[in-house]
């Protein structure tokens, strides 16, 4: 009977082991490697240390498709489309913000399965001149390893309203 309480309190705390949710299913090796989409995504697009429209271009597949859902779901089809989006169209690389892009831990998630993926994620541009939020957006990406690379196939970007 003694051992009773002792067996419940070590099956109750184990629940939140068993209650926290995942963001990632998929090998380690390559969740990190589709995870570090996100981080040259934000590296290419920050002003710090530069802005680098060809890394964030590495990143596409030459027959990549981008869904601008902010913008009456205009579509991209192509390498150069998808550039030409980024130059022109989106938020980070025009030449009047100075933003920093970041995610928070929470707001990330990717899955891999062979030799396909996902990767969801938010962005919060910061402004490096006030501090404060630039844009609130997201990017849905569907990914393929291409030659033992991961490339984005297709992406959907939009805006989110709220924090």
């Amino acid at each position: 009977m003694k051992r009773r309480p002792i067996i419940i309190l070590g099956l109750l705390l184990c629940l939140p082991v068993f209650a926290v949710p995942t963001n990632d299913s998929g090998p380690p090796a390559d969740i990190l490697a589709v995870r570090n989409i996100e981080i040259i995504f934000h590296t290419a697009g920050s002003v710090l240390p530069s802005k680098d429209l060809d890394l964030m271009m590495s990143l596409y597949a030459d027959d990549a498709v981008l869904t601008d859902t902010a913008h009456e779901n205009k579509v991209y089809r192509g390498k150069e489309q998808v550039r030409t989006y980024w130059s022109d169209v989106s938020g980070p690389f025009r030449p009047e913000h100075h933003w920093i892009g970041y995610t928070p831990a929470m707001r990330i998630k990717s899955h891999v399965t062979g030799d396909t993926g996902t990767l969801d994620f938010e962005c919060l541009w910061m402004n490096v001149d006030d501090n404060t939020i630039g844009a609130h957006a997201f990017s849905s990406m569907n990914l393929a390893r291409v030659n033992g690379h991961w490339l984005v196939k297709t992406i959907k970007v939009g805006k989110v309203e709220k924090l």
